[in-house]
């Protein structure tokens, strides 16, 4: 029951007198809190909020033990099979580093955490990282905490689902559209390194699959060997596993739409069909899943070069494409954190899943059929990555000269 009511407090040692109103209710959690207010008339508002599930929380439960306490129920769900173990590191990153770089926040009770609360909370995490990325991580994983709060009666509302990160809206120039293309020039060197090393069969596969089958790399690295099918002129790409870079665990793709078939041409074909003779049989091995549970699988498709099941990214860069890149003259040397010139490359491999994109474009696909090839959640990611590319020049022209046709029929 909640109920306002009138506070006067010890009198002070000059003799005067303090009076506040207070205002009690009963938390989610079955405990009576209650909060003091200057003025009857805010304390009658605060309560009116409690009611209709604007405010309201565990009077003893933080911020920090709502995480610890999600936390704990998302483990055992990873440890069932039923969520994967690189989603609970992202919360435990939350937790340990952005909760920790804001020890107020992460010590205020539910009962006071409210909208404006959290949104001080991304904005200050927002300005001490600079990215607008890592600040709707963050809120994304504070509106997760909530809801599982709410499940369990430790709050009565979401306060953190209407808070937002304020992104910069910049023109495709300013920005750069997030991405630069390689020119054509540069792609057929790269080809051209590709079937010229030591390993130019796997390379070529490795390039051409990149290229004109849009794949990530964590799922060239976590194809099966018979996930690719082949045809006499063509070959498919079936998308049913990703290679988990932090934990080296193979898992499903990041998404329901990552699930894909995705089909390559006759080239890239005959390169993967001269890879697997160069490279021979694969074999089953046993590995951890995306749960961390111990399972059996297939070969790779490309498996490790020192005999080892699955080729990991980081031997995937310094034995494949960092060599790759330097016979092709794509390779800048510059300075790291101790001045020491290093070789880097002048794109990463994730810019042929941008290449195999514009291409597709190129040929007239639509944005629907680009999202489904590459795997995008939403048509949304796919617009905004590539929206600038469906252009037609022509069309505009002959558009622009029927609207001033019609005017003139006037």
């Amino acid at each position: 029951m909640a109920n306002v009511r009138k506070i006067t407090h010890p009198r002070r040692k000059d003799g005067s007198t303090k009076s506040s109103w207070r205002a009690t209710w009963t938390a989610p959690d079955g405990k009576r809190q209650s909060k003091n207010f200057p003025r009857k008339a805010e304390a009658d508002t605060w309560l009116r909020d409690v009611g209709a599930g604007r405010v309201g929380g565990s009077s003893a439960m933080t911020v920090t033990e709502l995480a610890a306490a999600h936390m704990r129920y998302f483990d055992g769900l990873v440890k069932a099979g039923e969520r994967e173990a690189v989603t609970l590191d992202g919360y435990r990153t939350v937790s340990s580093v952005h909760l920790a770089a804001h020890p107020g926040f992460a010590r205020r009770r539910l009962c006071d955490l409210t909208a404006p609360s959290i949104q001080t909370f991304l904005d200050e995490t927002f300005a001490r990282t600079g990215s607008a990325d890592l600040a709707a991580r963050v809120r994304r994983t504070l509106v997760t905490w909530c809801k599982f709060g709410m499940r369990r009666g430790w709050l009565h509302a979401n306060p953190a689902q209407v808070c937002v990160v304020e992104r910069t809206r910049r023109t495709s120039d300013e920005k750069g559209n997030g991405f630069n293309l390689p020119d054509k020039a540069t792609l057929a060197a790269l080809l051209t390194a590709a079937g010229k090393g030591p390993h130019a069969a796997r390379d070529t596969a490795v390039v051409r699959l990149l290229m004109f089958g849009g794949l990530r790399i964590s799922e060239l690295l976590g194809v099966a060997d018979d996930a690719l099918v082949l045809k006499p002129n063509a070959a498919t790409v079936r998308v049913r596993e990703r290679l988990q870079r932090r934990h080296r665990t193979l898992g499903p793709p990041k998404s329901a739409k990552a699930r894909r078939d995705v089909p390559v041409g006759e080239t890239a074909a005959l390169a993967v069909r001269a890879w697997r003779l160069a490279r021979g049989p694969v074999r089953a091995f046993s590995h951890r899943d995306g749960q961390l549970l111990t399972t059996r699988v297939g070969g790779r498709l490309f498996p490790a070069p020192d005999g080892g099941d699955v080729w990991f990214y980081d031997d995937f860069i310094n034995g494949c494409w960092l060599p790759l890149m330097r016979r092709a003259e794509l390779v800048e040397m510059l300075p790291d954190s101790k001045g020491k010139n290093r070789p880097v490359a002048v794109f990463s491999p994730h810019t042929l899943r941008h290449v195999a994109a514009s291409l597709w474009i190129a040929q007239g696909l639509s944005p629907k059929k680009v999202q489904d090839l590459l795997g995008h959640s939403t048509i949304q990611l796919t617009m905004d990555l590539y929206g600038h590319l469906w252009t037609d020049p022509d069309a505009d022209d002959a558009l622009a000269q029927a609207s001033e046709r019609l005017i003139g029929l006037v």
